[in-house]
């Protein structure tokens, strides 16, 4: 049960407020991060992009050279990375759920192959995202990885916190997150700010997936043959999203954000897309997943997109039941946090 910051071991509840100001040489190395430039990574570059609620777990040698993931006000972009084998996790985390870290943790601990010997893992821990927002909803994940992080047996290095305070900045009266995402080189560990000009195959499906019922955190990542895979789901298409559509941006903006004053200029746009998507697929589980089949997604050598393979069948071919709750504008205020 070892959480270590700046080389000591923190045995008690540690309010996010003194992160910054007890751990300065954690300050350091977070704003030294925060002061470069961020990268721009293309498709090309062999990056594997996580979005809100997904993992994925590489290794040095898979097929990508780095992961990452942006988009993140509230959320938080979680690395954790086996500091002897070099396997590493992303999560994208929209929520305080202790679940979700355990089951990051538990995702890298199964591809190294450990079983009942948890003590035995180190890890280095890498949190990007976060800021300082009025509804306090950052500080409550931060709080929520801390205290998991201390509750388990294995080794918890925390190496940076780009989170809080040091990633909140002041414009107009307003705080604002000063990055929104970033990544990690899978050889060397390095991680870094960034911005992504292609968030990988099929985004508006994969959101939709926030709203199907019981939805946690979701693996994308196939290790072993190097491709994305999403499993089956359906949801509930929302009444009259055709008039979402027509709706303006000050209005989306109001009704489908917990933080409107802060979102990425595309976030309207990726609203709208999911509309387009309910209307275009009503029976997901008939016209994106027919058969039970997962989508799964193969890497274009030459231009580094994703593409859909023509045969994808699920190993049990199971459908997930389409009975969910009646759908309503708060469905849709996860979106970017």
């Amino acid at each position: 049960m070892v959480l270590l910051i700046d080389g000591h071991s923190i045995s008690s509840t540690l309010p996010v407020s003194q992160l910054h100001t007890k751990y300065q040489l954690l300050k350091a190395n977070s704003l030294s991060v925060l002061n470069r430039p961020a990268k721009l990574v293309e498709a090309s570059e062999k990056c594997l992009y996580v979005g809100q609620r997904e993992l994925a777990v590489v290794a040095p040698g898979d097929n990508v050279n780095m992961v990452g993931s942006e988009d993140a006000t509230t959320c938080h972009v979680v690395i954790l990375r086996d500091v002897h084998t070099g396997v590493t996790g992303l999560a994208h985390l929209d929520n305080e759920e202790p679940n979700d870290f355990l089951r990051l943790e538990k995702e890298v601990r199964d591809r190294n192959g450990y079983t009942k010997d948890q003590d035995i893992l180190e890890y280095s821990v890498s949190i990007l995202g976060g800021y300082e927002d009025e509804n306090s909803t950052s500080e409550e994940i931060t709080e929520m990885l801390l205290a998991v992080m201390q509750g388990l047996k294995a080794r918890f290095t925390l190496q940076l916190a780009c989170t809080g305070s040091v990633n909140t900045v002041m414009k107009d009266g307003v705080p604002w997150p000063r990055v929104y995402g970033g990544g990690v080189d899978v050889s060397t560990g390095e991680v870094f700010t960034a911005k992504f000009s292609y968030h990988g195959p099929d985004t508006d499906i994969r959101s939709l997936r926030l709203h199907s019922p019981g939805a946690s955190l979701n693996n994308i990542y196939d290790p072993y043959g190097g491709k994305i895979v999403l499993k089956p789901f359906s949801y509930r298409v929302m009444p009259d999203a055709h008039l979402w559509l027509k709706k303006a941006d000050s209005f989306i903006l109001k009704y489908c954000s917990t933080s409107p004053l802060v979102e990425p200029p595309d976030f309207c746009e990726h609203i709208r897309a999911n509309f387009r998507r309910m209307i275009s697929d009503p029976r997901p589980m008939e016209s994106l997943f027919p058969g039970g089949r997962n989508r799964v997604y193969e890497r274009n050598e030459i231009t580094g997109q994703w593409i859909l393979e023509l045969e994808c069948i699920s190993e049990n071919g199971s459908k997930n039941s389409s009975e969910s709750k009646p759908w309503g504008v708060n469905d849709f205020r996860m979106q970017f946090n």
